[in-house]
């Protein structure tokens, strides 16, 4: 009786103690796939965060803590992305939340419809005195849209269409945003200046035009393509989280702007007196106009743009370089059109002494740029890299001098290449020792951040939104214009403030001025491509809102009420998606 009193309560202490090591109260899981519709044969992103509350940890081990698909042959996984962690005692450990990801195929015989993808996390946690409980997993069905065969003979042609037309007409909205302004007013001039010659010169000018800026835009199709051959997630503007590029447009812009004030002419061999017979070198502007305004347009982002190219960009190849080619044939109709009805230029002011005058300030209007682009530099490299380009800056400017007093008529060089070779010599031997783009060691962002806004943190939001708490999140970047409009005439203004306050939204902003692979795959989910994204959390849990890029007081008041009752939006270029 004794023995059985005995094994009875061994049986029960060996019951609660694996009823107190497998507990799992202490570790939450969370899981979500982006992008939201997925394709057969397409591509996604499997993404699970642990929240392991204080003073638990949780040890990196392939064989306890892992994610996976359990229906596995409809989402074939690859191998597991596991964050860096804090090594003690040789081993690497997780505290507080921890996000796996992994990237996986959809299948091409997977069912159109909402589906059901059964995820397992698993997971081993540790107490600070060293004790680990049992080894615990949970299946997560995370409901995904299969959206159909993925080859673009089988998707919907109007679907299709309808893309293409919002890229056309995103194009054909970036004549109006301000990164665009210096670019287009030198197009402008152009115009004026060919006035007086003959319908045919006109028409060749602006086709020239045209073809530059549809040129530029394939090429960066192509370019596009090729990093998402290579698994690299990129969005509109991508290029300009490199800072040498960044480097290098300023300094193409600013050697532009010192022309503008006849500092110097690019003369090439025969080139005056072909001019004399011709409007080649006027054509040859045209041509490159085309290729700065499309630089120049990049950091923006118009209506309609950014859920064109977020479709585009789940599409194959040639579907991406169609769109480019509708984005570039609608940003380039405004002058397509001047030249083909050349009467339109009536419109503007004859030529005469003014236009010197209007050119040199678009001079000052270039050299603008360059600060504007500097201000987002200074968030890529570090001060001392800024020092030392402002000293490149310093020496192009009288590198540009010299040349022109070379280049002159009248100069002793004999051959017209010999103050450009000596130019350029100079201008790379500067770059050798002056360019250097080691980035900022410290986070800028938190030092700059506005009161009342939140650094951008996934974990946060899901914390926020299981909290009943109504989020607005906004993706900006420093080199992004429109978000910097929106930010001085909305987001960032006392009224902004006393707004999103006395509703008790929630602000999270999250920065894209350098890469950032979350924050990518966060744009993409949302269907863009690039900045600006700005999405409500309402806080009883329903639908999330994806605003436009330009945002506007009534727009903020029409569909985040004071009230719990919301108005849903309807025009095309907003979306709205369900919550996941």
């Amino acid at each position: 009786m004794k023995k059985l009193l005995l094994f009875l309560l061994s049986g029960l202490f060996l019951l609660i103690s694996v009823s107190i090591l497998t507990a799992d109260e202490n570790v939450s899981v969370s899981a979500e796939i982006s992008p939201l519709e997925l394709v057969p044969g397409g591509e996604g992103i499997l993404t699970v965060t642990f929240n392991i509350t204080e003073g638990f940890h949780q040890t990196r081990s392939d064989d306890f803590f892992f994610i996976s698909f359990e229906n596995n042959a409809w989402f074939p996984m690859s191998e597991i992305i596991y964050p860096e962690g804090i090594f003690k005692d040789g081993l690497e450990n997780y505290y507080g939340s921890v996000t796996l990801k992994a990237n996986f195929i959809v299948s091409e015989n997977i069912h159109a419809g909402e589906q059901k993808a059964q995820i397992k996390a698993a997971w081993q946690i540790c107490d600070d005195e060293g004790v680990c409980f049992f080894p615990e997993e949970v299946i997560i069905e995370v409901p995904v849209q299969i959206t159909g065969e993925p080859s673009l003979e089988n998707q919907s042609f109007i679907t299709l269409l309808k893309f293409l037309f919002f890229a056309f007409l995103g194009g054909l909205l970036l004549n109006i945003m301000p990164c665009v302004l210096p670019i287009l007013s030198m197009r402008a001039l152009n115009l004026v200046r060919q006035s007086q010659n003959d319908r045919k010169s006109i028409f060749i000018g602006s086709m020239l035009y045209g073809a530059g800026v549809l040129a530029s835009l394939l090429i960066l199709g192509v370019i596009v393509i090729i990093l998402k051959m290579t698994g690299q997630l990129v969005g509109w503007g991508f290029q300009f989280q490199n800072p040498l590029f960044v480097m290098s447009l300023i300094t193409i812009i600013f050697i532009f702007a010192l022309s503008l004030f006849d500092i110097f002419i690019i003369n090439a061999p025969g080139m005056n007196k072909m001019a004399a017979a011709s409007n080649k070198k006027g054509w040859l502007g045209s041509f490159f106009n085309g290729i700065f305004a499309v630089l120049l347009a990049t950091p923006c982002t118009a209506p309609f743009l950014g859920a064109a190219l977020g479709f585009a960009f789940s599409q194959p190849p040639f579907f991406i370089l169609t769109s480019f080619a509708a984005i570039g044939i609608g940003f380039a109709l405004p002058f397509v059109l001047i030249g083909i009805w050349p009467k339109l230029i009536q419109s503007l002011p004859k030529p005469g002494p003014w236009m010197d005058t209007f050119k040199e300030i678009m001079g000052f209007l270039l050299f603008g740029t360059v600060l504007y682009l500097l201000s987002s530099l200074r968030f890529q490299i570090s001060s001392d890299s800024l020092y030392k380009f402002l000293i490149f800056l310093t020496l192009t400017s009288f590198i540009a001098w010299l040349y022109g007093k070379l280049s002159k008529p009248g100069s002793k060089f004999k051959s017209p290449f010999s103050g450009l070779i000596i130019a350029l010599i100079l201008l790379t031997v500067s770059a050798y020792f002056f360019i250097d783009t080691a980035p900022k060691t410290t986070d800028v962002e938190n030092s700059v951040l506005r009161e009342g806004w939140e650094k951008f943190n996934p974990a946060a939001i899901d914390q926020y939104r299981a909290e009943g708490k109504g989020i607005f999140l906004a993706f900006g970047a420093k080199w992004c214009s429109v978000c910097k409009i929106n930010e001085g005439r909305v987001l960032f203004t006392e009224k902004g403030d006393s707004f999103f306050n006395e509703r008790s939204i929630l602000r999270i902003k999250g920065d894209y001025t350098n890469k950032d692979p979350e924050i990518d795959e966060w744009i993409k989910k949302f269907g863009k491509a690039g900045v600006p994204v700005y999405v409500y959390y309402p806080p009883d849990g329903g639908d999330f809102i994806i605003f436009p890029e330009i945002l506007s007081f009534s727009l903020l008041e029409e569909n985040i009420p004071l009230t719990s009752k919301k108005k849903r939006l309807d025009d095309s270029m907003f979306l709205i998606q369900p919550s996941n």
